[in-house]
């Protein structure tokens, strides 16, 4: 299978907003996402297989921060590794923006992601009471130097 990563278009908000409608509990609203498409501080980066959208990431610059609020992997495509070929993908492109620290929420019972993003050498550094809802969860706050 080949995959690929690539910055995402306008004709691609469609998919990527049916497919964080379908896999998040508490989804972004369309309103959002052409919001951080239309912004100079944000990326929406996808991953395709056969020009189909199997996942996406979106990630806010002020560098030399930037914070990575979601990424998404569509659920018929988990399990393939894209997840980690996305994060290596949106890591790299945030590092091409000067970006020197990348920070992250993850829920606390969110185990797969917490591993990926500890294989990214991402670290704890706190956590946030209450940060999600549907359902109230605890958020852990992480951090990865591009240094």
């Amino acid at each position: 299978m080949a995959f690929e990563y690539r910055h995402a278009t306008s004709a691609d908000l469609q998919a990527i907003f049916q497919i964080e409608e379908a896999v998040m509990p508490t989804p972004w609203s369309m309103k959002s996402f052409q919001e951080a498409f239309d912004s100079d501080y944000s990326l929406i980066m996808v991953v395709t297989e056969n020009d189909v959208i199997c996942g996406f990431s979106v990630l806010y610059i002020t560098a030399p921060e930037a914070e990575l609020p979601d990424i998404v992997i569509d659920t018929k495509h988990q399990g393939k590794g894209l997840g980690k070929g996305l994060l290596e993908y949106t890591i790299s492109e945030a590092g091409k923006r000067n970006v020197e620290t990348i920070f992250l929420e993850v829920r606390v019972s969110n185990t797969p992601a917490r591993n990926l993003y500890q294989r990214f050498d991402f670290e704890e550094i706190g956590k946030r009471k209450y940060f999600y809802s549907n359902p109230i969860e605890d958020a852990i706050c992480m951090s990865k130097s591009l240094q």
